[in-house]
């Protein structure tokens, strides 16, 4: 999980990045303005406590990291499967009215029990959304990520007390900016969806990648409306 947590941080770097080149198109006082700023105190926080204590030196800190990754993935995961049903419903496949809404609380308990409800009502369709292009072993990733995203919890509690102060106020953070890169993703997309060089821009800088096979793949073309 290690690599996870350096490729969200790296992930809200470049976000961070994102912002500085384009921070006219959203003001301090909008809504995009404030999520992008949630996404630089973290990425300020992560700095001045040192990356390689955050990913490799304090336990408590690595789980509050690994923690906000997997919440990302999960979202991630569950967005890919809500995209597919969405696209289901368009081909004429029905049964899929109510099904695969995404979360809107913060809660950590309502995030693990909404991803395995997406599990139970994806597992009949899960040959048709392969064939949109989801990965053969979707439901088993997302049950992974669910999984470890309870672990991480345990481990998040279990962390050394002379720690606490720090991974609290790290923790309330890294939250805050994984719920903002969820929230800027629809704000930027509508925002560029007229502008495919600066969307596809976004879209490189907000991928958080799981892996080094996955790194060397292209980013995703943004769908044209």
């Amino acid at each position: 999980m290690k690599k996870q947590v350096i490729h969200t941080l790296d992930a809200l770097k470049r976000v961070n990045a994102f912002y500085t080149n384009h921070a006219a198109d959203f003001p301090a006082d909008s809504i995009g303005g404030q999520q992008f700023a949630k996404v630089a105190a973290v990425v300020t926080q992560a700095g001045n406590l040192g990356e390689q204590q955050l990913t490799a030196g304090a336990d408590a800190h690595h789980s509050v990291l690994s923690k906000a990754t997997l919440r990302l993935l999960i979202h991630d995961d569950m967005a890919g499967i809500n995209r597919a049903a969405r696209s289901l419903s368009l081909l004429g496949t029905v049964d899929l009215d109510g099904k695969f809404a995404m979360p809107h609380s913060r809660g950590d308990q309502r995030l693990v029990n909404a991803a395995r409800a997406f599990i139970t009502e994806a597992t009949p369709f899960k040959a048709p959304m392969t064939q949109l292009g989801l990965p053969a072993d979707f439901l088993d990733t997302l049950k992974t990520h669910a999984d470890a995203f309870e672990t991480a919890g345990t481990g998040k509690a279990a962390g050394k007390e002379s720690k606490a102060s720090a991974t609290a106020g790290l923790s309330d953070t890294a939250h805050d900016a994984v719920i903002a890169l969820h929230v800027l993703d629809t704000i930027v997309r509508n925002t560029y969806k007229n502008d495919p060089q600066k969307l596809a821009e976004w879209i490189v800088a907000s991928n958080v990648e799981r892996n080094q096979a996955k790194a060397a793949q292209p980013a995703p073309t943004p769908a044209t409306k």
